[in-house]
């Protein structure tokens, strides 16, 4: 790729030197701009609704679509139909939509949804559902990434750090082996399509234009997570390699801004330090008490939940560092508990039971256990309680945190279970606090937050942060010329009021016809006029095409309120069997 200028070059470097951030040597020349991006997100399946905006053809340049073109792929029997104002096209295995030359930018909305899809768009058919895949260029694929994953409440200095991590990422995947290089879903990075809404996200994407991260002379790896609980992850952690230079710009490092921020994700459960007769959340009680029946039993102690009161807890903290170092990525919670312990005893039906308050219908019924299916007929031994007795030794329990604590105190955030637990003396309790919401390595979005909008941090101080051996560097990444227009080819898919050429029929093959089928026409409609080819047998279903005259059908079968269920060779649906002639009769095919 080139390099922009002179200037802006050394504008970067200066930059990097008052920020104090390493220079890297000019990186990424095969950095392709086009990014191929799977747009998983829309879940399509056997079609795909597409609202053209500005200019768009085919790729063959065979068909254009003008501003306003209303368009529907449909998958029938593993081939694509494009059906366009009056026709319905047989496109084969797959199809591309190109933008082409016009006054207006060209973009495409998908599935109904409000973003705008500025690229080319390729449908393929993979695993019996339409698999699309847009090819963007990077600037603008960006515009519907940043108000995604951070958005117009943050600040705009946030926003650039956003911008330009979200870039470095993507770039750094562009041009894969793959037939794609990134989804639409967390998987990678959210996007949905450019917004109308969101002026501050398009300042920061466009006020950092080209600018990637780079080390060693190529592009970094720019990951991001939504919160780090107050503590940088260190990639080889949650990635782990062989290669001692892959994650080397990054660190393990305390954040407070992510840490004080408060719309950074937090969980909490309070522990009551003597919890009294209320006892404790019924959770958390059987998991102590699950934790602690060796002990137990070797006191000759029944470990069963009801026999076991909780007395006071005098310590709780989390212990056992999942990784070296100073990680406060904690694995168990140690408990320092005193309780109290209760026995069974019995009564045999022989023995005298004080009998309970009772209505008058209650106390009329027999003492006698009832052979008829009573609600609660009597045992022949009826179980008590002794009295509690306190225990003088101090139990040490330790739960595991995942999962058995997080989920005994609702603590679970991520299901990677990479979730900072703190705990602290609050007075008459212990609050145990969760934190971490996503990976943690690399930025913190709530961090880069509270940086600007507290602190007013510029990116490169946010960037400088999270990536401390990490350069800057300003990339060119230009455009290609859009196609032109060919005029005449706009008719086709959009008839104007002026006399346009009959659409093509479906194609029907009319061989191996189940038992009971046979072939019959559209009949008695005008030429001008149409039959609806509904989902459904009714009226009130949708219409999945309209059908012209002389289109030969078969018909599967016809029920008694006068609905054909009929096919061709691309499509089925149902259409009145009034407008039907057997072929022999109405057509000349």
């Amino acid at each position: 790729m080139r390099k922009r200028s002179v200037c802006a070059i050394l504008l970067v470097t200066a930059l990097l030197l008052l920020t104090g951030m390493a220079f890297a040597p000019w990186a990424g020349a095969q950095i392709q701009p086009i990014l191929r991006v799977y747009l998983r997100r829309l879940q399509v399946e056997d079609s795909l609704r597409i609202d053209v905006q500005g200019d768009y053809i085919l790729e063959d340049g065979s068909m254009a679509f003008s501003d306003g073109a209303e368009l529907t792929v449909v998958l029938r029997e593993n081939q694509l139909v494009l059906h366009t104002g009056n026709a319905a096209i047989v496109m084969g295995p797959s199809m591309k939509l190109v933008r082409a030359q016009g006054e207006k930018q060209s973009a495409l909305l998908l599935g109904g949804e409000s973003g705008l899809y500025e690229g080319d768009l390729l449908l393929t058919i993979e695993s019996g559902v339409i698999k699309p895949v847009l090819y963007i260029h990077i600037e603008d694929y960006l515009l519907g990434v940043v108000p995604f994953e951070m958005g117009d409440s943050f600040p705009l200095e946030a926003l650039k750090a956003q911008a330009i991590a979200a870039r470095t990422y993507a770039l750094r995947k562009s041009g894969s082996s793959g037939d794609y290089d990134v989804e639409d879903t967390t998987n990678d990075q959210a996007y949905r399509g450019r917004t109308t809404y969101s002026p501050l996200s398009e300042q920061a994407v466009r006020e950092t234009e080209g600018i990637c991260g780079v080390f060693n002379g190529a592009l970094a790896q720019c990951y991001y997570s939504a919160s780090n609980g107050g503590q940088t992850e260190l990639g080889q952690h949650v990635w782990p390699t062989s290669d001692p230079d892959a994650y080397a710009y990054m660190d393990m490092r305390d954040d407070p801004y992510d840490l004080e921020n408060p719309d950074s994700v937090v969980k909490r459960f309070t522990l009551r330090k003597t919890p009294g007769e209320e006892g404790i959340a019924p959770a958390l009680h059987n998991a102590l008490v699950t934790a602690m029946s060796e002990q137990l039993e070797a006191m000759g102690i029944e470990a069963a939940d009801e026999l076991i009161r909780f007395d006071e807890f005098t310590n709780v903290e989390a212990i056992t560092p999942k990784f070296e170092g100073d990680s406060r990525l904690m694995t168990e919670l140690r408990f320092t508990v005193k309780i109290s312990v209760r026995e069974y005893t019995y009564r045999d039906s022989s023995t005298p039971v004080p009998a309970p308050q009772q209505t008058p219908s209650a106390s009329a019924q027999s003492a006698e256990p009832s052979p008829s299916p009573s609600p609660t007929p009597r045992p022949t031994a009826t179980p008590a309680f002794s009295p509690y007795t306190a225990v003088d030794t101090p139990f040490t329990v330790v739960l595991p945190i995942f999962t058995a604590a997080e989920q005994a105190m609702g603590l679970s955030i991520n299901i990677s279970q990479n979730e900072l637990i703190t705990v602290s003396d609050i007075g008459s309790a212990f609050m145990i606090e969760s934190r971490r919401y996503g990976h943690g390595v690399g930025m913190s979005q709530r961090g880069a937050q509270q940086m600007a909008a507290q602190y007013g941090m510029t990116y490169e101080e946010i960037l400088g942060f999270y990536y401390p051996g990490m350069g800057l560097l300003q990339y060119d990444l230009p455009r290609s010329e859009l196609p032109a227009v060919n005029l005449g080819l706009m008719a086709t898919p959009e008839p104007t009021p002026s006399p346009t050429p009959r659409p093509t029929l479906m194609p029907v093959t009319a061989e191996n016809l189940p038992e009971g089928a046979y072939v019959a026409v559209v009949a008695n409609i005008d030429e001008d006029s149409s039959l609806n080819l509904r989902e459904a047998p009714s009226m009130s279903a949708d219409v999945i095409r309209r059908l012209y005259k002389d289109q030969r059908l078969i018909v599967v079968s016809v029920s008694a309120d006068g609905w054909a269920y009929v096919r061709t060779d691309v499509m089925e649906g149902y259409v009145r069997s009034e407008y039907l002639q057997t072929a022999e009769e109405g057509s000349p095919q």
